[in-house]
């Protein structure tokens, strides 16, 4: 039965409204199974599902609604591309099928599969590439699905090229900043740490000469290697507190300050103090608290990497329509033209907190003279 005009209206406006909401969501596989379940609802179908192809065209994901996770369990394997299936994998337009079974391409189910009469397919397309298909059995209330339903979803699958096509931009990202990460990483401790133990190994084998011939220059040299070893301890442990995720959690931003002060002391030779209030900032967003966090987080980090601070201090403070915090080492500081990727990584994180947060960042730095870091965020809600 074909929709009323005023009953098509009220679905593409669902519809459009859905779809917009699509485009928010950066999970992969959350948005898979989201855009099946618009089209369940869409279509008014009982079960859906979504495919999605690689570049060579071959079916890597599958994304099922409507049936429990015991049934799918039931079920011997995925499809893996035959029968209906393959036929909208290889088609550049929609396939409405009354009866499954009559249809020349149909290869059955496999076992303990549900029982499914009515298709609708719609191929999700990319430029001249097909991302993947949208999948509906089983028409609630009606023999077969119809033209409007296919029109519907034929618009779904173009609200869903955007929006797959953003997620796996943001996948692809997050696994190339991943790549980063880890080669800058492998760059740093090879050009500092691993370099430093590589010293105190000649260090040593020189020593081993000396033991016999002049012991006390032999004892000073081990004294050396020594100092060599806590000194790269100390930078290794400067890293593990860099690289170990911490949440703020349930804490306000005063207590978790304070942890990251406690860590802080634990893995470092310099003394931290903090000033602030002595109660929590329960008034300020927790996404402007957790960006203060960070930024005080990522300065420490800084500080335990690069500073060779003596003295860190921390203070809070707020006024009638924001929260501030400034943190100040007396550590060698640095030309802010020429800082290093590392350091210029560092500080550009903190930046893009702040302003997504809606505050703003300071940074000075000079040879000799430590850093400062003044940051604030709105204290309330806009």
């Amino acid at each position: 039965m074909l929709l009323t005009r005023e009953q098509l209206q009220e679905r593409l406006i669902a519809l459009h409204q859905a779809s917009l909401e699509l485009v928010k969501d950066v999970s992969l596989d959350h948005l898979l199974e989201r855009i099946a379940q618009v089209a369940c609802e869409q279509a008014e179908a009982r079960y859906a599902a979504l495919g999605v192809l690689d570049e060579r065209g071959k079916l890597v994901k599958f994304i099922s609604v409507g049936m429990t996770d015991s049934e799918i369990k039931k079920i011997p394997h995925p499809p893996v591309g035959k029968g209906l299936i393959g036929e909208l994998m290889n088609a550049d337009f929609p396939l409405r099928v009354p009866v499954i079974q009559e249809h020349p391409r149909s290869v059955g189910f496999p076992p303990n599969h549900p029982y499914m009469v009515s298709f609708l397919g719609v191929p999700i397309l990319a430029a001249n590439r097909q991302l993947g298909q949208i999948y509906l059995t089983e028409k609630i209330g009606a023999p077969e699905f119809t033209a409007d339903d296919e029109k519907i979803i034929q618009m779904l699958a173009a609200y869903a090229v955007a929006a797959i096509q953003n997620a796996q931009l943001h996948e692809n990202t997050r696994r190339l900043a991943v790549l980063e990460e880890r080669e800058r990483i492998g760059m740093d401790l090879h050009d500092g740490i691993i370099q430093a133990i590589y010293g105190v190994g000649l260090s040593l084998e020189s020593t081993i000469h000396l033991i016999e011939e002049n012991p006390s220059e032999a004892k000073e040299k081990v004294k050396h290697s020594i100092n060599g070893l806590n000194q790269a301890i100390r930078d290794l442990r400067a890293y593990i507190m860099d690289l170990r995720p911490r949440q703020l959690g349930n804490n306000g931003l005063i207590s978790g300050i304070k942890s990251l002060i406690s860590e802080f002391r634990a893995n470092s030779l310099a003394m931290v103090s903090l000033s602030g209030p002595d109660h929590e900032l329960l008034e300020m967003p927790q996404a402007n608290s957790l960006a203060l966090f960070r930024i005080c987080q990522e300065a420490l980090a800084n500080v335990a990497k690069h500073a060779k601070a003596k003295n860190v201090h921390i203070s809070i403070w707020s006024t009638d329509d924001r929260v501030l915090m400034e943190i100040h080492d007396d550590g060698k500081g640095f030309e802010i033209e020429k800082m290093s990727t590392t350091i210029g990584h560092g500080l550009a994180n903190m930046q893009t907190r702040a302003h997504a947060a809606g505050g703003d960042i300071d940074i000075s730095s000079a040879i000799d003279e430590g850093t400062t870091i003044l940051a604030w965020v709105p204290r309330y809600a806009r």
